[in-house]
């Protein structure tokens, strides 16, 4: 597999294609659901989700991610960078591989065969 291609402060922008480069989410109750937040269409974070960006302040990137869009992972979670300008949580990929992805956590499946 393919070393992933880490987001780095130069890249950010508002609609960028990304991926969760951190471990999969294995409590549904980590996205707060059930805590008066609407269910998500999928149920955890996977690694290799696909998301987007829409919110590209520099220290505290936030992304919409699949199936997740209502839930505090998409809305209130924010990644920063380190000294270097990379944000090591967050993956950029191309709109072919999100769409990918997209259909296919939208379809219960994990964003990666």
């Amino acid at each position: 597999m393919a070393e992933p291609d880490v987001l780095t402060l130069q890249r950010l922008a508002t609609g960028l294609f990304v991926e969760y480069l951190g471990e999969t989410t294995a409590d549904p109750d980590d996205l707060m659901v059930g805590l008066g937040y609407p269910a998500p269409l999928c149920d955890r974070l996977w690694h290799g989700h696909p998301g987007t960006i829409h919110e590209p302040a520099p220290q505290h990137v936030q992304v919409a991610w699949v199936g997740l869009e209502d839930t505090v992972a998409s809305f209130a979670v924010g990644y920063s960078c380190d000294d270097e300008g990379r944000y090591a949580g967050l993956g950029v990929i191309s709109a072919a591989e999100y769409e990918l992805r997209r259909r296919r956590v939208l379809g219960g499946q994990p964003p990666t065969a």
